[in-house]
């Protein structure tokens, strides 16, 4: 792993867990080739350390003596079926940082990305991101599905993380405007509007169960073939 990225990570951790176990740590990760899952199963170590800290850890090189992968193993599943929510809102924020650097680069005297026809490589562009936000609700339920899958994850809990994902995608909003939005972060802003799916429940409730749809539909039909293969 790139050793900015390994610093990077180990900085999600609580400053007493850096300090015991910081520089063994990004050693570790930059040793390991990595994979798409390693930040965001990082990401959710860090989050357990910050509520739950480590108390009386007799061996303080435990932790490397398992695969990255393993550290979702102890999560309680009650806990686990919230692990999407962060994984959205990281999502969302690349799909945000593709908004700021396209505005930047081909919008750039443009007071809002947003209702400007474009052409060609910016069409391209544009597009591109738009379809990631789409379909970032669902490619994080189906990498969801696969490390519940894996760790035999009663589906109840599963269901629940797929919902809380499709709420919370039909309940995104992405604002772009140098007059409206502040300028601390680019004059983009990412809310989540979780009461807006009342007063316009049509919609909003067709928009979510398009969502979970998708989102569940690979873990479905696996579990059909499964039961048809035990069968």
């Amino acid at each position: 792993m790139n050793p900015r990225l390994a610093r990077l990570l180990t900085r999600m951790y609580p400053p007493a867990w850096r300090e015991r176990y910081g520089a063994e740590f990004e050693a570790l990760l930059e040793t390991e080739r990595g994979c798409l899952c390693t930040p965001f199963e990082v990401a959710w170590s860090a989050l357990k350390e910050r509520i739950e800290p480590t108390r009386g850890v007799k061996r303080p090189q435990a932790f490397a003596a398992h695969p990255v992968g393993s550290w979702w193993k102890p999560t309680p599943a009650a806990l686990f079926c919230l692990a999407p929510m962060p994984m959205l809102a990281g999502a969302y924020a690349i799909a945000c940082l593709i908004l700021w650097a396209g505005w930047q680069f081909f919008l750039k005297g443009y007071v809002s990305p947003f209702g400007v026809r474009t052409h060609g490589l910016a069409n391209l562009y544009f597009q591109a991101g738009k379809y990631y936000y789409c379909a970032a609700p669902v490619l994080v339920g189906w990498w969801f599905e696969v490390i519940a899958v894996r760790l035999r994850v009663k589906a109840a809990w599963l269901t629940i993380g797929l919902f809380l994902v499709a709420w919370m995608g039909a309940a995104a909003r992405i604002e772009a405007d140098r007059g409206t939005v502040p300028s601390q972060f680019g004059h983009i802003s990412m809310s989540f509007h979780f009461c807006s799916l009342i007063p316009n429940a049509y919609a909003g409730v067709s928009h979510a169960a398009m969502i979970l749809l998708f989102a569940a539909s690979p873990y479905v039909l696996w579990r059909f073939q499964r039961s048809r293969t035990l069968i």
